[in-house]
């Protein structure tokens, strides 16, 4: 099959599709997060991808050359969508129809215009948790929390939409000349400078801002150990955020990162060490970018709507969950009643020995 490679929705790709090696079909071939497969729906045949178990690794970049070695070959046809309300961009297949953005439920989506060529990811955290398990992540979660309205365990998730969003991850060795104070106790203070040396390993820079979330700081602790080298088919019917913010950009916030490691590497090797300054020379900075696999989706109670984020790879989850306020206000009356009991008994107690006059 000949391949016709061009510019469409600011992404060079390359129009092959994913095809079922049993029956030929492209059509309703998607990611099994359970069994970490391609799944035919035709033919039932399910196909083994690379996963970190059997050894695949997504690779490191030399950070210096990024430039002239960033790939901008997504594998297969593939179009940009940007939302017009949040201003999320999404990475789909040219066949797949959306009628909504997965960010913020708006149907406001348009194909992007042409501009840039946008880096292809090097790496990808496949899904291991599967659309029917987030109903029970879901529950568990809320049986969790403290003073529950115990309707919310009818609740049903609504609108649940997987997506893989972006991260940079960076390493780099360094070193560095700091500026501290010693505690002398009772002596007070005195200066002291000093040279550290330590390797930095997977800071994780999330590569998005314009995907706004309540939720999604709570649920991105992804192990990035287990990313697998980029393919085509782990975004086999499921959208993904493309990055908006640059690996230059994400490089200098990675730097604040580092900065507060290495502080607190110093000061735990001293305790009695506070570093105030600390300047830094960064070498062999490598960089991944990275998809990573989170579910958005929300439930309704009440006529209110609460927004539920869960992470793909590990299942953590985090949403509001209404309280009992019958329950609440029970547990304070009681909390009230028993420090006035206390406040009383303590009353009763040093009475004998306060000087009456």
């Amino acid at each position: 099959m000949s391949e016709n490679k061009s510019i469409i929705g600011s992404i060079n790709v390359t129009s092959t599709d994913i095809k079922c090696p049993g029956c030929g079909t492209s059509i309703g071939i998607s990611f099994d997060p359970v069994t970490a497969s391609l799944k035919c729906p035709f033919c039932g045949l399910s196909t083994q991808l690379p996963t970190p178990q059997n050894g695949a690794v997504a690779e490191e970049l030399d950070f210096n050359s990024a430039l002239q070695r960033a790939s901008v070959d997504w594998g297969h046809y593939k179009k940009l969508i940007v939302c017009s309300n949040c201003g999320g961009q999404s990475v789909y297949d040219s066949e797949q129809v959306t009628g909504a953005c997965p960010f913020c439920g708006s149907t406001s989506v348009t194909p992007a215009a042409e501009t840039d060529q946008i880096m292809v990811p090097n790496g990808v955290i496949p899904f291991s948790i599967s659309k029917e398990q987030t109903q029970d992540l879901f529950i568990n979660f809320a049986k969790k929390k403290g003073l529950v309205n115990k309707k919310v365990f009818d609740c049903k998730l609504e609108q649940v939409v997987g997506f893989y969003v972006p991260y940079w991850t960076f390493d780099t060795y360094t070193a560095s000349y700091y500026y501290a104070y010693r505690d002398l106790g009772t002596a007070g203070y005195d200066h002291i400078n000093g040279n550290w040396y330590q390797y930095i390993n997977d800071v994780a820079v999330f590569a998005s801002d314009r995907l706004c979330h309540p939720f999604i700081k709570r649920i991105q602790k992804f192990d990035f150990d287990k990313a697998v080298p980029y393919s085509p088919e782990y975004l086999a019917g499921i959208p993904a955020e493309r990055y908006t913010l640059g690996l230059n950009e994400g490089w200098e916030c990675s730097k604040k990162q580092i900065t507060t490691i290495l502080k607190k590497a110093v000061h735990r090797f001293n305790r009695h060490l506070s570093v105030k300054e600390i300047a830094t020379n960064y070498y062999n900075v490598r960089f991944r970018y990275l998809l990573a696999p989170i579910y958005f989706a929300t439930y309704k109670f009440g006529k209110k709507t609460f927004p539920v984020a869960i992470n793909g790879q590990t299942g953590e989850t985090y949403c509001d969950v209404p309280t009992n306020i019958k329950k609440i206000i029970l547990f304070g009356t009681i909390a009230l009643i028993v420090a006035a009991i206390l406040e009383f008994l303590f009353i009763l107690a040093v009475a004998p020995y306060i000087p009456w006059g």
